[in-house]
């Protein structure tokens, strides 16, 4: 999900660890609660693929926010819109806090029960942790890994966020991390990196995706050997391709909720341009058997 950015006129950002506590929308989104002008919570998703928020029109009526035109457009995995703004004078949790900024209305609400997108606008200069082992994301300063974490190097996009290599069948191809999609999908460039062709008999139609807009695509499916994400390698891993993008397209892959969330803990290290994956412990390993 990839709308345009309208920065925030003011926005007080917390310096030390700041963590929610962290759900799900039925599609495997994160979601976390804000309180808008004083009301609420009210349940937004957390999109790593947003570079700005967007507001459901049935909460902007609810709050009695005026929607403002503008020449700016929001444009998604599967089309673009024409954006309409809705001003909000405070919006807030422990992750963050925005004053006198203009949300997006949501084109498209109904891919997700929540109601809106909190995008990466106010964390560009820090780490956000999604721990679904703790159920809690965290805020936090950017630093290097430790523990657990190991770092897969990425590098930071124009539009503002994470961009990361993943390897499909031995082919690399750069993905952006986002939680915001609920399924990992790639271009039809990135099926001609791979050396398949658009009638492949591995593929198989998958029916219509919609992301923040209300534009549909159609896609097709199948099961890759292996996707290798930093120091993780899936096997008989689901993608699903679209059809769209230009002869001279550059291959691309949106790495979407449903591969995230095999990943007990993983953070996105902003300053650092790093997807950070904890490893899963290692069981201890068995006593020596007794001798006689």
């Amino acid at each position: 999900m990839l709308p345009v950015a309208l920065p925030a006129i003011f926005a007080v950002l917390p310096v030390e660890d700041a963590s929610e506590p962290l759900r799900y929308d039925p599609r495997g989104r994160p979601v976390v609660s804000v309180r808008i002008n004083g009301q609420g919570p009210f349940d937004m998703v957390l999109d790593t693929g947003a570079q700005s928020s967007l507001l459901a029109p049935a909460l902007a009526e609810r709050l009695k926010l005026p929607p403002m035109d503008s020449d700016m457009r929001i444009v998604g995995a599967t089309g673009g819109a024409a954006a309409t703004l809705y001003p909000v004078d405070h919006l807030a949790n422990a992750l963050l806090e925005q004053r006198d900024v203009a949300l997006f209305r949501f084109p498209n609400p109904q891919v997700t029960t929540a109601l809106g997108i909190l995008g990466m606008e106010s964390f560009g200069d820090r780490q956000l942790m999604f721990d679904r082992a703790a159920g809690r994301v965290v805020a936090r300063p950017s630093a290097a890994v430790q523990g657990r974490f190991v770092a897969l190097k990425g590098r930071i996009g124009d539009n503002g966020l994470l961009l990361v290599p993943l390897i499909l069948n031995g082919v690399t191809i750069e993905a952006l991390v986002d939680t915001g999609a609920s399924a990992t999908i790639a271009n039809a460039a990135a099926l001609r990196a791979l050396g398949w062709t658009p009638d492949d008999p591995r593929l198989a139609a998958a029916g219509q995706i919609r992301g923040a807009t209300a534009d549909q695509q159609g896609v097709r499916s199948t099961r890759m050997a292996s996707v290798k994400i930093g120091p993780a390698t899936l096997h008989d891993v689901p993608i699903y391709f679209t059809g769209a993008g230009s002869a001279d397209a550059k291959p691309e892959i949106i790495l979407g909720a449903d591969l995230l969330n095999l990943f007990d803990a993983f953070a996105l290290d902003f300053p650092r341009a790093e997807f950070q994956v904890r490893i899963p412990e290692q069981p201890a390993a068995a006593p020596p058997a007794p001798t006689r």
